[in-house]
Protein backbone atom coordinates (compact mmCIF):
# COMPACT_ATOMS: atom_id res chain seq x y z
CA UNK A 1 0.00 0.00 0.00
CA UNK A 2 1.38 3.20 -1.16
CA UNK A 3 1.75 5.59 2.21
CA UNK A 4 1.75 9.35 2.17
CA UNK A 5 4.97 10.95 4.11
CA UNK A 6 2.87 13.14 6.99
CA UNK A 7 3.86 17.33 6.85
CA UNK A 8 5.63 17.08 9.76
CA UNK A 9 8.07 14.54 8.56
CA UNK A 10 8.25 15.73 5.22
CA UNK A 11 9.10 19.45 7.24
CA UNK A 12 11.86 17.91 9.27
CA UNK A 13 13.49 16.15 6.05
CA UNK A 14 13.24 19.65 4.62
CA UNK A 15 14.85 21.03 7.13
CA UNK A 16 17.68 18.04 6.95
CA UNK A 17 18.27 19.07 2.82
CA UNK A 18 18.36 23.07 4.15
CA UNK A 19 20.68 22.61 6.83
CA UNK A 20 23.55 20.16 4.26
CA UNK A 21 23.12 22.66 1.33
CA UNK A 22 23.76 26.27 4.07
CA UNK A 23 26.74 24.21 5.83
CA UNK A 24 28.01 22.79 2.31
CA UNK A 25 28.15 26.45 0.95
CA UNK A 26 29.37 28.12 4.09
CA UNK A 27 32.73 25.60 3.99
CA UNK A 28 33.03 26.28 0.17
CA UNK A 29 32.68 30.20 0.98
CA UNK A 30 35.24 30.69 3.29
CA UNK A 31 37.61 28.35 1.03
CA UNK A 32 37.42 30.31 -1.71
CA UNK A 33 35.79 27.45 -4.02
CA UNK A 34 34.26 29.34 -7.04
CA UNK A 35 30.90 28.17 -8.12
CA UNK A 36 31.21 25.17 -10.28
CA UNK A 37 33.23 23.89 -7.34
CA UNK A 38 30.15 24.34 -4.81
CA UNK A 39 27.77 22.67 -7.49
CA UNK A 40 29.79 19.31 -7.34
CA UNK A 41 29.65 19.82 -3.57
CA UNK A 42 26.08 20.19 -3.87
CA UNK A 43 26.14 17.15 -5.99
CA UNK A 44 28.04 15.21 -3.42
CA UNK A 45 25.37 15.85 -0.46
CA UNK A 46 22.38 15.17 -2.95
CA UNK A 47 23.99 11.42 -3.25
CA UNK A 48 24.56 11.63 0.79
CA UNK A 49 20.85 13.05 1.34
CA UNK A 50 19.49 10.19 -0.81
CA UNK A 51 21.17 7.43 1.45
CA UNK A 52 20.36 9.31 4.60
CA UNK A 53 17.05 9.25 4.03
CA UNK A 54 16.57 5.73 2.44
CA UNK A 55 18.18 4.43 5.98
CA UNK A 56 15.79 6.75 8.13
CA UNK A 57 12.91 5.21 6.29
CA UNK A 58 14.13 1.81 6.22
CA UNK A 59 15.03 1.99 10.12
CA UNK A 60 11.64 3.63 11.10
CA UNK A 61 9.42 1.11 9.23
CA UNK A 62 11.84 -1.46 11.32
CA UNK A 63 11.43 0.06 14.31
CA UNK A 64 15.34 0.50 14.92
CA UNK A 65 15.09 4.38 14.18
CA UNK A 66 16.09 5.14 17.88
CA UNK A 67 14.67 5.58 21.40
CA UNK A 68 12.34 7.72 20.43
CA UNK A 69 8.98 6.54 18.97
CA UNK A 70 6.81 9.37 19.01
CA UNK A 71 8.92 11.94 16.57
CA UNK A 72 12.11 10.24 15.52
CA UNK A 73 12.49 12.87 12.38
CA UNK A 74 12.45 15.75 14.51
CA UNK A 75 15.10 15.06 16.96
CA UNK A 76 17.31 13.95 14.26
CA UNK A 77 16.45 17.05 12.38
CA UNK A 78 17.25 18.95 15.81
CA UNK A 79 20.51 16.85 16.80
CA UNK A 80 21.81 17.17 12.60
CA UNK A 81 21.71 21.00 13.10
CA UNK A 82 23.65 21.28 16.43
CA UNK A 83 26.19 18.85 14.26
CA UNK A 84 26.24 21.00 11.57
CA UNK A 85 26.98 23.90 13.31
CA UNK A 86 29.86 22.49 15.21
CA UNK A 87 31.31 21.20 11.81
CA UNK A 88 31.29 25.05 10.73
CA UNK A 89 32.97 26.13 13.64
CA UNK A 90 35.53 23.80 13.50
CA UNK A 91 36.37 25.26 9.88
CA UNK A 92 38.42 28.07 12.65
CA UNK A 93 39.99 25.31 14.50
CA UNK A 94 43.23 23.83 13.76
CA UNK A 95 43.81 20.55 11.24
CA UNK A 96 42.78 17.33 13.30
CA UNK A 97 40.79 18.84 16.19
CA UNK A 98 36.92 18.22 14.75
CA UNK A 99 35.18 16.33 17.51
CA UNK A 100 33.91 13.18 15.39
CA UNK A 101 33.42 10.78 18.44
CA UNK A 102 31.75 13.34 19.88
CA UNK A 103 28.67 14.23 16.67
CA UNK A 104 28.79 10.25 16.68
CA UNK A 105 27.95 9.98 19.93
CA UNK A 106 25.33 12.10 20.81
CA UNK A 107 23.87 11.25 17.10
CA UNK A 108 23.49 7.73 18.84
CA UNK A 109 21.61 9.23 21.82
CA UNK A 110 18.30 10.34 19.18
CA UNK A 111 19.17 7.50 15.95
CA UNK A 112 20.61 4.37 15.52
CA UNK A 113 24.28 3.25 15.65
CA UNK A 114 24.52 3.48 11.41
CA UNK A 115 22.63 6.65 10.92
CA UNK A 116 24.71 8.25 13.79
CA UNK A 117 28.03 6.80 11.87
CA UNK A 118 26.88 7.96 8.76
CA UNK A 119 26.27 11.40 10.08
CA UNK A 120 29.29 12.34 11.32
CA UNK A 121 31.24 10.58 8.44
CA UNK A 122 29.62 12.42 6.26
CA UNK A 123 30.18 16.07 8.13
CA UNK A 124 34.27 14.78 8.21
CA UNK A 125 34.12 14.35 4.62
CA UNK A 126 32.45 17.03 4.05
CA UNK A 127 34.65 19.90 6.28
CA UNK A 128 38.02 17.68 4.73
CA UNK A 129 37.47 18.26 1.62
CA UNK A 130 35.82 21.47 1.32
CA UNK A 131 39.10 22.66 3.83
CA UNK A 132 41.29 20.65 1.52
CA UNK A 133 42.95 18.28 4.86
CA UNK A 134 44.99 15.61 4.68
CA UNK A 135 43.93 12.39 3.93
CA UNK A 136 45.35 11.31 7.29
CA UNK A 137 43.18 14.00 9.00
CA UNK A 138 39.94 12.45 7.41
CA UNK A 139 41.27 8.86 8.57
CA UNK A 140 41.54 9.93 12.10
CA UNK A 141 37.97 11.79 12.05
CA UNK A 142 36.75 7.94 10.64
CA UNK A 143 37.83 6.37 13.12
CA UNK A 144 36.79 8.71 16.14
CA UNK A 145 33.37 8.80 14.31
CA UNK A 146 33.53 4.74 14.23
CA UNK A 147 34.73 5.03 18.46
CA UNK A 148 32.07 7.43 19.03
CA UNK A 149 29.69 5.54 18.10
CA UNK A 150 30.58 2.00 19.80
CA UNK A 151 30.80 3.83 23.32
CA UNK A 152 27.93 4.86 22.81
CA UNK A 153 26.58 1.60 23.34
CA UNK A 154 28.53 0.85 26.77
CA UNK A 155 28.05 4.54 28.06
CA UNK A 156 24.26 3.70 27.67
CA UNK A 157 24.98 1.50 30.48
CA UNK A 158 25.33 3.09 33.59
CA UNK A 159 27.58 0.30 35.32
CA UNK A 160 30.00 0.62 32.38
CA UNK A 161 29.55 4.21 31.30
CA UNK A 162 33.07 5.15 33.38
CA UNK A 163 35.07 2.96 31.54
CA UNK A 164 33.43 3.93 28.62
CA UNK A 165 34.18 7.72 29.27
CA UNK A 166 37.54 6.24 30.04
CA UNK A 167 38.44 4.99 26.18
CA UNK A 168 36.03 7.74 24.80
CA UNK A 169 38.84 10.59 26.40
CA UNK A 170 41.83 8.78 25.74
CA UNK A 171 40.63 7.94 22.25
CA UNK A 172 39.37 11.48 21.85
CA UNK A 173 43.20 12.36 22.72
CA UNK A 174 45.39 9.64 21.10
CA UNK A 175 44.03 9.15 17.85
CA UNK A 176 44.13 12.62 16.44
CA UNK A 177 47.65 13.16 17.87
CA UNK A 178 48.34 9.79 16.29
CA UNK A 179 47.93 10.57 13.01
CA UNK A 180 48.96 14.24 13.36
CA UNK A 181 52.41 13.04 14.21
CA UNK A 182 52.25 10.35 11.35
CA UNK A 183 51.11 13.85 8.94
CA UNK A 184 53.68 16.21 10.26
CA UNK A 185 56.54 13.59 11.73
CA UNK A 186 56.47 15.74 15.02
CA UNK A 187 54.11 16.26 17.98
CA UNK A 188 51.88 19.22 18.59
CA UNK A 189 50.61 19.89 22.25
CA UNK A 190 48.05 22.25 20.45
CA UNK A 191 46.04 19.14 19.09
CA UNK A 192 46.71 16.84 22.45
CA UNK A 193 45.20 19.93 24.37
CA UNK A 194 42.18 20.39 21.67
CA UNK A 195 41.18 16.86 21.66
CA UNK A 196 41.46 16.50 25.32
CA UNK A 197 39.13 19.51 26.39
CA UNK A 198 36.84 18.04 23.83
CA UNK A 199 36.95 14.71 24.93
CA UNK A 200 36.40 15.88 28.14
CA UNK A 201 33.55 17.97 27.46
CA UNK A 202 31.76 15.57 25.68
CA UNK A 203 31.99 12.94 28.13
CA UNK A 204 30.69 14.73 31.26
CA UNK A 205 27.70 16.33 28.82
CA UNK A 206 26.60 13.43 27.74
CA UNK A 207 26.91 11.76 31.73
CA UNK A 208 24.61 15.13 32.68
CA UNK A 209 22.34 14.98 29.22
CA UNK A 210 21.99 10.93 29.30
CA UNK A 211 19.87 9.74 31.72
CA UNK A 212 17.79 12.88 31.90
CA UNK A 213 17.05 12.93 27.63
CA UNK A 214 15.76 9.14 27.93
CA UNK A 215 13.56 10.25 31.28
CA UNK A 216 12.40 12.99 29.49
CA UNK A 217 11.76 11.23 26.32
CA UNK A 218 9.60 8.59 28.23
CA UNK A 219 7.26 11.44 29.73
CA UNK A 220 7.10 12.89 26.39
CA UNK A 221 5.99 9.51 24.66
CA UNK A 222 3.55 8.87 27.57
CA UNK A 223 1.76 12.31 26.93
CA UNK A 224 1.61 12.12 23.33
CA UNK A 225 0.02 8.93 23.55
CA UNK A 226 -2.66 10.25 26.53
CA UNK A 227 -3.02 13.92 24.10
CA UNK A 228 -4.69 11.42 21.28
CA UNK A 229 -7.05 9.54 23.38
CA UNK A 230 -8.17 12.59 25.31
CA UNK A 231 -11.86 13.76 25.35
CA UNK A 232 -10.59 17.19 23.26
CA UNK A 233 -8.49 15.72 20.83
CA UNK A 234 -10.43 16.65 17.06
CA UNK A 235 -10.22 12.90 16.09
CA UNK A 236 -12.29 11.86 19.27
CA UNK A 237 -14.38 14.63 18.89
CA UNK A 238 -15.20 13.33 15.02
CA UNK A 239 -15.48 9.54 16.45
CA UNK A 240 -17.80 10.87 19.01
CA UNK A 241 -20.14 12.99 16.18
CA UNK A 242 -20.03 10.11 13.82
CA UNK A 243 -21.20 6.99 15.88
CA UNK A 244 -21.56 7.64 20.04
CA UNK A 245 -21.99 3.46 19.66
CA UNK A 246 -18.72 3.23 17.88
CA UNK A 247 -17.03 5.59 20.61
CA UNK A 248 -18.38 3.54 23.23
CA UNK A 249 -16.57 0.06 21.90
CA UNK A 250 -13.18 2.25 21.03
CA UNK A 251 -12.99 2.87 24.60
CA UNK A 252 -14.03 -0.18 25.91
CA UNK A 253 -11.42 -1.55 23.48
CA UNK A 254 -8.91 0.46 24.75
CA UNK A 255 -9.08 0.18 28.52
CA UNK A 256 -9.64 -4.03 27.44
CA UNK A 257 -6.54 -3.52 25.62
CA UNK A 258 -4.30 -1.85 28.02
CA UNK A 259 -5.20 -4.25 30.84
CA UNK A 260 -4.30 -7.22 28.66
CA UNK A 261 -1.42 -6.01 27.27
CA UNK A 262 -0.04 -5.07 31.41
CA UNK A 263 -1.13 -8.83 32.09
CA UNK A 264 1.30 -10.20 29.54
CA UNK A 265 4.00 -7.82 29.55
CA UNK A 266 3.15 -5.77 26.40
CA UNK A 267 3.04 -2.16 25.54
CA UNK A 268 -0.04 -0.68 27.55
CA UNK A 269 -0.40 2.46 25.82
CA UNK A 270 0.34 1.61 22.42
CA UNK A 271 -2.39 -1.25 22.90
CA UNK A 272 -4.42 1.60 24.66
CA UNK A 273 -4.23 3.82 21.14
CA UNK A 274 -4.34 1.53 19.20
CA UNK A 275 -7.64 -0.14 20.65
CA UNK A 276 -9.36 3.25 20.85
CA UNK A 277 -8.42 3.46 17.02
CA UNK A 278 -8.65 0.08 15.75
CA UNK A 279 -11.88 0.76 13.73
CA UNK A 280 -11.27 4.12 12.54
CA UNK A 281 -11.02 3.50 9.36
CA UNK A 282 -14.96 2.67 9.58
CA UNK A 283 -15.56 6.52 9.39
CA UNK A 284 -14.54 6.93 5.78
CA UNK A 285 -15.90 4.02 4.82
CA UNK A 286 -14.38 1.37 2.56
CA UNK A 287 -11.21 0.28 1.92
CA UNK A 288 -11.07 0.37 5.66
CA UNK A 289 -7.78 -0.26 6.44
CA UNK A 290 -5.95 2.72 3.73
CA UNK A 291 -8.23 5.40 5.23
CA UNK A 292 -7.49 3.86 8.67
CA UNK A 293 -3.64 4.11 8.26
CA UNK A 294 -4.39 7.64 6.41
CA UNK A 295 -6.07 9.11 9.20
CA UNK A 296 -3.77 7.94 11.79
CA UNK A 297 -0.78 9.16 9.30
CA UNK A 298 -2.11 12.65 9.07
CA UNK A 299 -2.28 13.07 12.72
CA UNK A 300 1.45 11.85 13.17
CA UNK A 301 0.56 8.83 15.04
CA UNK A 302 3.47 6.77 16.61
CA UNK A 303 4.27 4.11 13.97
CA UNK A 304 3.39 0.78 16.36
CA UNK A 305 0.26 2.40 16.28
CA UNK A 306 -0.11 2.55 12.33
CA UNK A 307 1.39 -0.77 12.18
CA UNK A 308 -1.56 -2.17 14.16
CA UNK A 309 -4.41 0.43 11.88
CA UNK A 310 -2.42 -1.32 8.99
CA UNK A 311 -3.12 -5.11 10.38
CA UNK A 312 -6.62 -4.88 11.27
CA UNK A 313 -8.90 -7.66 10.98
CA UNK A 314 -5.61 -9.45 9.13
CA UNK A 315 -7.21 -8.45 5.66
CA UNK A 316 -3.41 -6.76 4.75
CA UNK A 317 -1.18 -8.25 7.38
CA UNK A 318 -1.15 -10.85 10.16
CA UNK A 319 -0.41 -9.34 13.22
CA UNK A 320 3.11 -8.39 13.57
CA UNK A 321 3.28 -7.92 17.22
CA UNK A 322 2.23 -8.71 20.84
CA UNK A 323 0.15 -5.40 20.89
CA UNK A 324 -1.81 -5.82 17.56
CA UNK A 325 -2.40 -9.43 18.50
CA UNK A 326 -4.12 -8.52 21.67
CA UNK A 327 -5.86 -5.47 19.75
CA UNK A 328 -7.61 -7.89 17.13
CA UNK A 329 -8.39 -10.46 20.18
CA UNK A 330 -10.54 -7.49 22.32
CA UNK A 331 -11.73 -6.13 19.33
CA UNK A 332 -13.37 -9.34 17.85
CA UNK A 333 -14.69 -10.40 21.15
CA UNK A 334 -16.52 -7.35 21.53
CA UNK A 335 -17.91 -7.37 18.11
CA UNK A 336 -18.87 -11.31 18.89
CA UNK A 337 -20.81 -10.23 22.16
CA UNK A 338 -22.44 -7.38 20.75
CA UNK A 339 -23.30 -8.71 17.85
CA UNK A 340 -25.34 -11.42 20.13
CA UNK A 341 -26.66 -8.39 22.78
CA UNK A 342 -28.54 -7.50 19.97
CA UNK A 343 -31.11 -10.98 19.94
CA UNK A 344 -30.36 -12.36 23.18
CA UNK A 345 -29.20 -11.75 26.58
CA UNK A 346 -26.08 -12.69 27.95
CA UNK A 347 -24.78 -13.92 31.04
CA UNK A 348 -21.41 -15.10 32.40
CA UNK A 349 -21.94 -18.70 31.11
CA UNK A 350 -23.02 -17.19 27.56
CA UNK A 351 -19.89 -14.55 27.42
CA UNK A 352 -17.17 -17.54 28.73
CA UNK A 353 -18.21 -19.64 25.37
CA UNK A 354 -18.74 -17.06 23.26
CA UNK A 355 -14.70 -16.01 24.07
CA UNK A 356 -13.40 -19.29 24.27
CA UNK A 357 -14.96 -20.18 21.11
CA UNK A 358 -14.12 -17.14 19.40
CA UNK A 359 -10.48 -16.96 19.99
CA UNK A 360 -10.28 -20.53 19.71
CA UNK A 361 -11.31 -20.34 16.54
CA UNK A 362 -9.12 -16.92 15.70
CA UNK A 363 -5.75 -19.11 17.29
CA UNK A 364 -6.08 -22.18 14.64
CA UNK A 365 -6.50 -19.84 11.47
CA UNK A 366 -3.36 -19.02 12.69
CA UNK A 367 -3.64 -15.13 12.60
CA UNK A 368 -1.59 -15.12 15.54
CA UNK A 369 1.13 -16.64 14.03
CA UNK A 370 3.72 -13.83 13.72
CA UNK A 371 2.94 -11.52 16.44
CA UNK A 372 5.20 -13.16 18.82
CA UNK A 373 2.21 -13.55 21.35
CA UNK A 374 2.77 -16.86 23.22
CA UNK A 375 0.49 -19.70 24.23
CA UNK A 376 0.63 -19.05 27.31
CA UNK A 377 0.31 -15.81 27.11
CA UNK A 378 -2.74 -15.89 24.58
CA UNK A 379 -4.05 -18.58 27.24
CA UNK A 380 -3.82 -15.40 29.86
CA UNK A 381 -5.63 -12.99 27.78
CA UNK A 382 -8.01 -15.14 26.66
CA UNK A 383 -8.64 -15.67 30.76
CA UNK A 384 -9.20 -12.18 31.42
CA UNK A 385 -11.32 -11.39 29.05
CA UNK A 386 -13.60 -13.70 30.14
CA UNK A 387 -13.58 -11.97 33.50
CA UNK A 388 -14.06 -8.30 31.73
CA UNK A 389 -17.84 -6.86 31.22
CA UNK A 390 -17.97 -6.95 27.27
Amino acid sequence: MERKMPKKRLLHCGMIVVLTMLLTFFLTYQNGFLLDRMLTYLLIDAVFLAVLFNMLERSRLQRELGASRTNHYGGIAICYGICCVVTAVCCFLPAFTCPSAALALFCCMIASSEIAFTISLFLCVLLCTAAEGALLELAAYCILALIGTQMAKTMRDKELRLWGCMIFVSTSICIPSLFHYLAAQKGSLQIFLWNGGFGILAALLYCMLEDRIYAKREQEEIKAYEQIIDDKYPLVAEIKNYSKTEYLHALKAASIARKCAVEVGADGMVATVAGFYYRIGVMEGEPYVENGVRLAEEQCFPEEVIQILYEYNGAKQLPSTRESAIVHMVDVCLNRMEMLNEHTMSSSWNQDLVIYQTLNEMSESGIYDESGLSMNQFLRVRELLTHEEL
